[in-house]
């Protein structure tokens, strides 16, 4: 039987084991499946540890920590900078993303549409797949990020040296033709069509914290949380009381997990497989560790 888990820290709050095993039911190649919580200063000396597994999962905060220890990486990973799955192909590590995949589905799904004023919050990785798939769509992207990250921009731009922050600013321009806004997530304020939380802010067990001010929303359409534990988060709660249309983060789990397995095992998922794993999952306790 062969050997996946997930590579992340912390991963208390993870469903990808019971994910994965649902999945593996559905297209009947089982698997095991385990946890493998370490550290971003942790993640070279396990290097070794991890290439032992078929392949593996990749979140917060190695997505882009993983990359330089892989021998190549997918177009999906080159795209969006960022890693979410690796798969061991004849003794060579390649990383991929299928994060994207997850998220457009999980929209279109709700029928809401990647258009107009997005803003991203949270710059990391998803929050740069979030950025990056939206500029391909010509939104105007409005990144808010915390202040010391904003300070730190404008120090090395001043010394003529580019960051990750100045470097992403100026590729969503070229994008989508769009001058990008970098704001204080303390300090968000504006209309948009679209607000997309990239942090683990109100991820479980911290549930009683939100990326945003509420009065904020009162000025947003739609908002998407990519957490998915606990299923209904403090600002998906609201969102919902300001009228906002509100997308957790289940359905992009869900659709990214089925991805993986695809690239893993060379076998699609049907749509009604990945309902029915999506039912089961809604009916896991949101405290599942």
């Amino acid at each position: 039987m062969k050997e996946y888990g997930i590579l992340g820290c912390p991963l208390g709050h993870t469903m990808s084991p019971v994910l994965h095993r649902l999945l593996a039911e559905e297209s009947g190649i089982p698997l095991n499946y385990g946890i493998f919580e370490i550290p971003g200063e942790n993640l070279a000396g396990n290097i070794a540890r991890l290439k032992a597994l078929d392949g593996f999962n990749v979140t917060i905060p190695h997505k882009s920590a993983i990359i330089p220890h892989l021998d190549a990486l997918d177009e999906s990973a080159k795209k969006y900078g960022a890693v979410n799955v690796v798969a061991n192909e004849n003794g060579k590590y390649i990383g991929y993303n299928t994060d994207c995949l997850g998220f457009t589905r999980a929209m279109e799904a709700a029928n809401i549409p990647l258009s107009g004023r997005v803003c991203i919050v949270g710059a990391g990785g998803v929050g740069r797949m979030f950025a990056t798939e939206c500029a391909c769509r010509y939104c105007q992207v409005t990144l808010a990020v915390k202040k010391e990250h904003i300070l730190q921009m404008q120090q090395d731009m001043a010394a003529g040296r580019q960051t990750a922050l100045g470097f992403l600013k100026e590729k969503l321009k070229w994008l989508s033709g769009h001058t990008v806004q970098v704001v204080p997530a303390e300090e968000l304020t504006g209309e948009f069509d679209l607000l997309i939380n990239a942090t683990p802010v109100g991820m479980y067990p911290h549930t009683q914290a939100s990326p945003v001010e509420q009065a904020l929303l009162n000025q947003v359409k739609a908002v998407f949380d990519c957490i998915y534990n606990p299923q209904e988060t403090l600002l998906m709660a609201q969102a919902r009381k300001a009228g906002c249309q509100v997308v957790g983060g289940m359905p992009m789990l869900v659709w990214q997990a089925a991805a993986a397995q695809e690239i893993w095992n060379g076998v699609p998922f049907q749509k009604e497989a990945v309902g029915r794993v999506m039912e089961k999952m809604q009916q896991e306790e949101t405290g599942y560790e």
